[in-house]
């Protein structure tokens, strides 16, 4: 009889070499499988991905900007005086959105009780270069701050407007519009004034013009990493790409891709570019092994290019034309590859098969129960009960599959994956003006 020898993974157990018969290799249930420890293999592999991802958020969220006021620094109007009404906060946020819409320049209000001690000039430099205000190689942001305890108020403007908003404009703003108003007591007629004259004098500014939008460097660099792990592994899973390969591979693009990034931040990458590449072989990889799976989500991808191309030429609603499609496809391929599932578990053990679909059943009666509100509530607990299914039945394989697994090898062996106001600019030389009333 012919015999063929089979190298294990490095993640199994028992000896390096398994002697199979050619007949038994050449069997649909031994290349079954086969397959099906392959993929859920590589279903570990991205599970654990997602969860190193994960872990890295809070240091990811540790970076971002921080300031003197210990408050995000997200919006255009930040008033922690809660003198603003609603109104008059929505309709400076819409003017200030306009005007960096259409100069790129970035001007921000801040109202706070007081700057603690601390000189209104010092506290407005400060915050200016954390709020990083203005276009990066510009500088042409503007700060208005108010400190309505303090009786203080301050214009910080960054370098690229000295020449628009000089000092002696700016102290005119707070002199003639600004405190005469806050001396009536009248807060948000003052900071509406003071914005308007801001807003005047940056428009009939010389400046540089915007930018023609288009993608990072930073998001490229993660897409073609993203790109360079799946094509790796579907090689991989194909058996074309051993995986010493595989890590020089990887190593050399995480390099080149870091370099393309540059910037002070570049190092970071060199963690970032790895999981993402490793996210993508993971899930094409594992994709791969089911070929009809693999085949539509490259259709679903090749149609959102189509789509995204057509809107370059063509206005299209991208809601219509790419949300609700994509949507629908994925909650049916979810429940197409819930009912394999399902038919798997029952092949592999249909013993415990009734008692996963009682919990399935336990589980959304629980939810529907607990979230109410009629009809509604039963019908929010379905995304509950189907979460619940894939975890109970994929457990199910998973433990018949490394059940067989061992059994084989027992048996060979005697025969084995923001609306942030900052532009990244921040530089100002002290200039602007103050003021009190």
């Amino acid at each position: 009889m012919a015999y063929c020898y089979v190298r294990r993974s490095l993640d199994s157990q028992g000896p390096w070499v398994t002697r199979y018969s050619a007949d038994r290799l050449q069997s649909a249930p031994f290349r079954k499988k086969l397959q099906v420890t392959n993929m859920m293999r590589w279903i570990r592999l991205s599970v654990l991905s997602l969860l190193t991802l994960l872990c890295m958020s809070p240091f990811t969220a540790a970076q971002a900007d921080v300031s003197p006021l210990g408050v995000a620094l997200d919006q255009r109007v930040i008033d922690l005086t809660n003198t603003l009404d609603a109104d008059t906060t929505a309709r400076l946020k819409s003017r200030l959105a306009d005007l960096e819409q259409r100069k790129g320049s970035q001007v921000a209000v801040l109202l706070l009780p007081s700057t603690g001690g601390v000189s209104i000039e010092e506290y407005t430099t400060q915050l200016f270069r954390a709020w990083q205000l203005g276009r990066k190689d510009v500088n042409d942001g503007i700060l208005l701050v108010v400190a309505k305890d303090d009786r203080k108020v301050r214009i910080e403007v960054g370098y690229g407007l000295e020449g628009i908003v000089t000092d002696l404009l700016a102290h005119r703003i707070i002199e003639e519009h600004i405190t005469p108003a806050f001396r009536q007591g009248d807060f948000a007629g003052g900071v509406s004034l003071g914005v308007n004259d801001l807003v005047v004098l940056v428009e009939g500014g010389d400046l540089p013009p915007m930018a023609v939008p288009g993608a990072s460097p930073p998001a490229i660099a993660v897409l073609l990493a993203l790109i360079a792990g799946s094509v790796g592994g579907v090689l991989m899973a194909a058996g074309r790409l051993h995986w010493r390969r595989a890590l020089i591979a990887t190593a050399g693009v995480t390099l080149l891709l870091a370099l393309y990034v540059g910037g002070r931040e570049w190092s970071v990458y060199l963690l970032i570019l790895p999981l993402t590449i490793l996210i993508g072989g993971a899930t094409f990889g594992a994709l791969w092994l089911a070929r009809a799976v693999f085949y539509c989500v490259m259709a679903v991808l090749a149609y959102i290019v189509g789509v995204l191309a057509a809107d370059r030429f063509v206005e299209l609603s991208l809601i219509h034309w790419l949300l609700w499609p994509l949507g629908a496809a994925v909650v049916l391929g979810l429940y197409v590859g819930l009912f394999f599932l399902i038919k798997a578990s029952w092949k592999s053990s249909p013993r415990f098969f009734l008692a996963r679909v009682l919990a399935v059943v336990a589980i959304y009666t629980a939810a529907g129960l607990l979230l109410g509100h009629g009809a509604q509530g039963w019908v929010m607990a379905i995304p509950v009960a189907t979460i619940a299914a894939f975890i109970l039945f994929v457990q199910s394989i998973s433990r018949s599959d490394s059940g067989s697994s061992s059994r084989s090898s027992s048996s060979s062996g005697s025969s084995r994956s923001s609306s942030s106001s900052s532009g990244g600019g921040g530089s100002s030389g002290g200039g602007g003006a103050s003021g009190s009333w």
